[in-house]
């Protein structure tokens, strides 16, 4: 009994902080889902397997704490291969954001190599572009909302300070989320898979057209302006890119 007791207290801490690491993701159960984005061999309705997703995008403070404990990634010692010009160039130094910044405001000018670094180093991954967009159709109360035509005209400023869940106190969507209509685009795992590296429609290798990005877009709904808005933003990137707006939050799949 006493053998029994000694090893739930030992454990006790670390369950805790795994409890504690949990608490910024949110659960969003799986189901069926069109895409507004027509890729070509996936134009229909898909199905979107349940994951867990960061309830707010990653902040400068939670990223200064990923620095302390990896200092690899501070701008004056990423490895060349991973660096970028105006990889946190905005920070007052090279492992804090400083006093000129809200530290709970999201990182950004942050690259996609670093983005992914900080995911796994969460045990979890950057969320796929299809995962990003099915939490971004819910609004407050629905699951989907992008039925409802003024809910949709909202998004018309997304990604712009004048965004629908840029303001303050905006509400999180039915899944617990926020900001995913907000002021700062977020990279997406697959962000590159959604270039196309040519058009080979007509072709007679019987290779179709194998993304959907800037040389080759369609969309089953142009109207949906939130996700097209990012789906262009993003399939004009490199993984080196970084922009003032450009932040990221993470993912974890589940059983």
């Amino acid at each position: 009994m006493e053998r029994t007791l000694l090893l739930l207290l030992l454990l006790a801490p670390a369950a805790a902080g795994a409890m504690e690491a949990d608490a910024g993701y949110r659960d969003i159960p799986g189901g069926a889902f069109r895409s507004s984005v027509r890729f070509e061999e996936t134009s229909a309705t898909q199905s979107v397997a349940a994951f867990s997703l960061m309830a707010r995008p990653v902040s400068n403070a939670q990223f200064a704490a990923f620095l302390a404990r990896n200092p690899q990634w501070r701008r004056d010692r990423v490895p060349a291969i991973f660096s970028s010009p105006g990889y946190l160039g905005h920070w007052a130094r090279p492992d804090a954001p400083g006093e000129g910044l809200d530290p709970q405001a999201p990182v950004t000018h942050v690259n996609w190599y670093a983005a992914d670094a900080y995911c796994r180093a969460e045990q979890a991954r950057l969320p796929t572009f299809l995962e990003w967009e099915y939490a971004a159709a819910a609004d407050a109360t629905r699951r989907d909302a992008r039925g409802d035509r003024a809910w949709r005209l909202r998004q018309v400023n997304d990604g712009t300070p004048r965004a629908p869940d840029a303001a303050a106190g905006a509400p999180a969507n039915v899944h617990g989320v926020h900001g995913l209509h907000g002021a700062y685009w977020e990279w997406s795992e697959d962000f590159a898979s959604l270039l196309a590296d040519s058009d080979r429609r007509g072709q007679d290798d019987g290779d179709a057209l194998r993304y959907c990005g800037a040389s080759a877009m369609a969309f089953n709904d142009p109207g949906d302006y939130g996700v097209v808005k990012r789906f262009v933003l993003l399939s004009a990137l490199q993984p080196g890119a970084t922009l003032g707006n450009l932040g990221f939050r993470c993912a974890r799949s589940q059983p």
